[in-house]
């Protein structure tokens, strides 16, 4: 099968490109930078020179093409100009869409997040809750106009299949969200945690999932995926633990507080450019605390959870790998 993957530099993208080469495809990847690239991706990958924003590098890289995974993105991060969230999401994903349309692919994947439906704080998502009002953040909003771009571009004969991860972590070429948390939590740079938590799921089980619904799943359909959901404390325990030299966890500070300093250090981040130790929307994401019902996703992709204690353990051994993380001996 020719297939094209767009985000093959970051973390979901990357996964899926190893494992589809391993499963025999021709995977092609579009990618901003090909030297950059061909040191994150494998050998029998090949790396075409486009952007997901510029639409007329678009239409080289659909050239017969069979599958598209679309995973390129802008994640929920701290960004001085949040108008970037929409020109990347949203835009982007209709500038991939319609090249994909105009090009005959057979079917599409795209990579989209839990974020775009609806449960109250500590509630549970199913599929068949988006949510209809505007949502909180800039990240979020860019997700919900994608969806309705893509269900536009569905309806004129696209063949697409939606995936809906929660947070996403494990070895990747580029760590943030999650990831970064690991980075700055094995290198004793948090000193406090936000209360709340989020779903989580290890890359590898996303990235099959990924595949699956190339394969089987129903166009038109989303599939939510999430290994578990867990707290910010007990995954800071979970990361401590697999660490082993007897870190503390930090304190959880009240929810008042943490808003307080989101709300005061934004402004001044732009200003002064410095990353805030939490952005305004990463702070709502893990207040929101809810869960994810996978239900739908385990029964029709037959995606399989990956147990935290395993997906962390893996995850700390890369980020020690890399170089990410202080090692046992230079303590």
């Amino acid at each position: 099968m020719n297939v094209l993957v767009t985000g093959a530099t970051g973390l979901i993208g990357n996964a899926m490109a190893r494992k589809l080469l391993a499963r025999g495809h021709q995977v092609r990847a579009l990618v901003r930078d090909p030297e950059r690239a061909a040191r994150v991706l494998p050998a029998g990958v090949e790396l075409i020179r486009g952007d997901v924003t510029a639409p007329d590098s678009l239409p080289a890289a659909m050239r017969e093409v069979e599958w598209l995974f679309h995973a390129a993105g802008m994640p929920e991060q701290w960004q001085p100009d949040e108008s970037i969230f929409d020109r990347v999401n949203r835009q982007g994903t209709v500038n991939v869409l319609r090249a994909a349309l105009a090009a005959r692919v057979k079917r599409v994947v795209y990579t989209s997040t839990m974020d775009v439906f609806a449960a109250p704080r500590g509630g549970t998502l199913v599929e068949t809750n988006l949510d209809a009002a505007t949502k909180p953040t800039a990240y979020e909003r860019s997700k919900q106009a994608a969806e309705r771009e893509a269900e536009v571009l569905r309806r004129e004969g696209l063949e697409l299949v939606y995936v809906n991860p929660g947070t996403v972590y494990g070895p990747s070429p580029v760590h943030v969200g999650l990831n970064s948390f690991f980075i700055q939590l094995l290198n004793r740079k948090v000193p406090a945690l936000p209360p709340g938590g989020m779903p989580v799921a290890y890359v590898d089980g996303v990235a099959d999932a990924h595949l699956a619904a190339a394969e089987r799943g129903l166009a038109g359909e989303r599939y939510l995926l999430a290994d578990t959901h867990v707290s910010n404390a007990e995954m800071a325990r979970e990361i401590l633990r697999v660490e082993g030299e007897g870190g503390r966890v930090p304190p959880t500070a009240p929810a008042a507080l943490m808003k307080l300093f989101a709300a005061v250090s934004a402004p001044l981040a732009r200003t002064f450019g410095f990353t805030p130790l939490i952005a305004p929307g990463q702070l709502s994401f893990v207040l929101w605390d809810v869960r994810v019902d996978a239900t739908k996703a385990r029964r029709e992709l037959g995606f399989t959870p990956t147990p935290l204690a395993e997906g962390v353990e893996r995850t700390v051994a890369f980020l020690r790998e890399q170089g990410l993380v202080r090692s046992r001996q230079s303590r």
